[in-house]
């Protein structure tokens, strides 16, 4: 049997998971475009809908760690198919739904669901396959996730343009019932050394590191129209940082944290958490960059512009079977840093590429290059820790990611305004993308020679 033939027979009885991760990519890359329809339906402004993105992503992001703890607690499975199911009702209560806030509400419960099936997807896969299939299968699961990206934008626009948008949300609800229905023959598992209910749970644990990074998440989404400065932001950023500080007293006090202090003492994880969270923000510069580049310098529609984006999005489908046969064939982490090293070339050249056909080309290089980063990340950290704890390593990675790169958005677009005088220019463009992939260069260099010296460590110590 060929290795493709063989990866495909063993990820097969994992396909529920990656309908799951098809679904929620989806979802997310397909509402944008999607906004204006809603506005002029419900007659509102683009603007008032920014919590439709901003609302779920707070709600994903600080619920992450708790819905990764829950899944080892009360059984994987188990915790995914309720994510599944909370995921697939909100959407069904998102397309009926006839006014602005409970269509807002049901996103941000959406967002929840999210959290729910992130981390224990891949740590079910982690703890029912041999460390030697994993990265294989995993890699395959992501490149389905993968799908949902590439396809997202194009499915959004053509459904609010034609059978209108309430069906970019209906669409989730056959998806997710398709994956409950497979997902029911998954074996379960749980973390045998954990608490055995709810009741066990860090508590505080939970309530620190969520009302954390709540109000830290809050605080950045205001940044861009009320400034580091005014109050609004200023405060709930201050009590979201104490938050967080409290939650890492906790956490080394409980007899079964939500994360271990030692998890932090693992060097490769380490290694792999922020060279991945650099690459996820090199990726969504590039894609904000772009999407200004093409609508307000180029001035393509957000339907042709959607279209272009395909073929960045196709790459960022690719890296997860290309990751997954890398990451089981050479350290991860070598290959993490030749990925995050070759981004920042494909950021650079996507600053100063004029002819249309040739950005394309070179945004599908971009969306290859980052894309490899980010599904790295989660492919070698389920080998790098225990397969009882994977979750906890998924959860705390994706955390990180969707923090840091919120702040990279924020960052990116506020120095685009400052330099085109609050406008977007292809000078402002350039210069993000520039320094972003500065930053990258940096960042693959020293992770390769990170990486290098605890193999040369590692080898040293086996003799």
């Amino acid at each position: 049997m060929t290795a493709t033939g063989s990866t495909l027979r063993q990820t097969a009885p994992f396909l529920p998971v990656g309908a799951a991760l098809f679904c929620v990519q989806l979802d997310f890359f397909s509402l944008t475009l999607a906004l204006p329809t809603i506005a002029d339906d419900l007659r509102t402004t683009v603007t008032d809908l920014q919590w439709l993105l901003s609302g779920y992503m707070i709600a994903l992001g600080s619920l992450l760690i708790p819905g990764g703890r829950a899944g080892d607690v009360l059984g994987r499975r188990t915790v995914l198919l309720v994510g599944v199911a909370l995921f697939g009702l909100t959407s069904l209560t998102c397309g009926l739904a006839s006014s602005v806030p409970v269509l807002i509400a049901a996103r941000i419960v959406q967002g929840a669901g999210a959290a729910m099936i992130m981390p224990t997807a891949l740590a079910l896969v982690t703890n029912a396959t041999s460390e030697e299939v994993r990265p294989r299968v995993t890699g395959a699961l992501l490149g389905i996730a993968g799908l949902g990206t590439a396809l997202g934008p194009v499915i959004g626009g053509v459904l609010a343009s034609t059978a209108g948008w309430r069906w970019v949300f209906l669409i989730n609800v056959p998806i997710a019932a398709l994956a409950i229905w497979g997902g029911l023959r998954l074996a379960n598992s749980r973390d045998e050394n954990g608490p055995r209910n709810l009741a066990g749970l860090d508590w505080w644990g939970v309530v620190t590191v969520v009302g954390g990074l709540a109000l830290v998440s809050i605080a950045i989404d205001d940044v861009g129209t009320q400034g580091w400065t005014n109050p609004v932001t200023l405060v709930p950023l201050v009590v979201g940082v104490t938050l967080l500080v409290a939650f890492g007293v906790v956490e080394s006090r409980s007899a079964a944290p939500l994360v271990r202090p030692s998890l932090m003492h693992n060097r490769l994880f380490v290694v792999l958490t922020v060279a991945g969270t650099l690459a996820n923000v090199g990726a969504v510069v590039y894609v904000v960059s772009a999407t200004l580049e093409l609508q307000n310098v180029r001035g393509l529609t957000a339907a042709a512009a959607g279209l272009l984006f395909m073929v960045s999005s196709i790459g960022l489908a690719a890296c997860g079977p290309l990751a997954g046969r890398l990451s089981s064939r050479y350290p991860a982490g070598i290959v993490m840093g030749i990925a995050v090293l070759l981004s920042a070339p494909a950021l650079a050249l996507l600053a100063v590429v004029k002819p249309l056909p040739l950005y394309v080309i070179v945004l599908g290089l971009c969306g290859i290059t980052t894309g490899m980063g980010y599904s790295l990340g989660q492919i070698a950290v389920q080998n790098v820790l225990p397969a009882r704890r994977s979750a906890e390593g998924t959860s705390v990675l994706l955390t990180v990611m969707i923090c840091v790169g919120a702040i990279g958005i924020v960052a990116a677009t506020a120095l685009i305004e400052a330099v085109g005088d609050g406008q977007a220019t292809e000078g402002g463009i350039a210069l993000v993308l520039v320094v972003v992939a500065g930053i990258l260069l940096l960042a693959g260099l020293v992770t390769l020679v990170l990486e290098a010296a605890r193999l040369g460590a590692a080898r040293s110590e086996a003799r």
